[in-house]
């Protein structure tokens, strides 16, 4: 059955090059690209209006979103691209959530950093909201980063069992790509943990166990993507209390700032 991706986009120079990423992960997983742009009215525009001027803004903007749409996706690449979508809404990563939901997609790709207003700027970025609250993984993609192909993976683990759901759709999609998976656990002393994952044992692409030392886990897992030249790091956010969601939020979103390769977050 062929795969599918949704791409959220602003249309951005971090957009544009995670669109170039996208295209050649849909080529190796022979994948089919929706796109989604969600856009609102500034608050400032709409609010100096009359209430009955307001039906002719919406429409002149998303025909303005709907020119961007088909700018962005012209090229020798749109054979890969199948629906695209504009959305009026506020809270893009919900919109973005909703229309993954809609479509059962198998994979959201979407850029790390974009243009971002104000109020995004306040409540965090849409690329971290949309990792906590997608219903099927997110790979973002940083500014700078360019495919060279998906060989090994880092999944940062606790050992736990209870993200088996996540390993299983992370082998799958790593048996797509024919990479590698390595699981890493950062500990901060000697005393190593006891792997309890065993559905990852019986994948071939799993390439085996590994505890670093560090008293930082951010450092940990960025020394192990240099040593093992990881090209994706994937971490697995769990659906628990909100102390701890928001622990792994502040967490995942540090790691994408902090890390030059794709970051791929899967829920429980």
């Amino acid at each position: 059955m062929k795969k599918t991706i949704l791409f959220p986009t602003d249309f951005s120079p971090t957009a544009k090059n995670a669109f170039a990423y996208a295209v050649e992960l849909a080529k190796k997983m022979n994948a089919t690209i929706d796109l989604i742009s969600v856009f609102h009215l500034p608050v400032a525009d709409a609010s100096s209006v009359q209430p009955n001027q307001i039906d002719r803004m919406l429409y002149e903007k998303k025909q303005q979103v709907a020119n961007h749409m088909a700018e962005f996706i012209k090229g020798p690449n749109k054979e890969y691209v199948g629906k695209t979508r504009i959305d009026y809404g506020i809270f893009i990563s919900a919109e973005i959530t909703e229309a993954a939901m809609d479509g059962d997609y198998d994979l959201i790709v979407m850029g790390m950093q974009g243009e971002h207003n104000r109020m995004e700027k306040l409540m965090g970025s849409t690329t971290s909201h949309t990792m906590m609250h997608a219903p099927c993984p997110v790979l973002a993609i940083p500014e700078q980063a360019e495919f060279q192909g998906i060989e090994q993976i880092a999944y940062a683990t606790d050992f736990y069992p209870n993200d088996t759901k996540a390993i299983r759709t992370l082998m799958d999609l790593a048996e797509n790509l024919k990479a590698r998976v390595h699981f890493v656990h950062v500990s901060q002393d000697e005393v190593e943990a006891a792997p309890q994952l065993q559905l990852a044992n019986s994948s071939t692409t799993f390439a085996g166990y590994n505890v670093v030392t560090d008293d930082s886990i951010e450092n940990g897992l960025n020394e192990f993507i240099k040593e093992k030249e990881v090209d994706v790091l994937a971490l697995f956010i769990p659906r628990r209390r909100l102390w701890e969601r928001l622990f792994h939020s502040s967490f995942s979103k540090r790691m994408a700032m902090n890390t030059r390769i794709p970051l791929l977050t899967f829920h429980g």
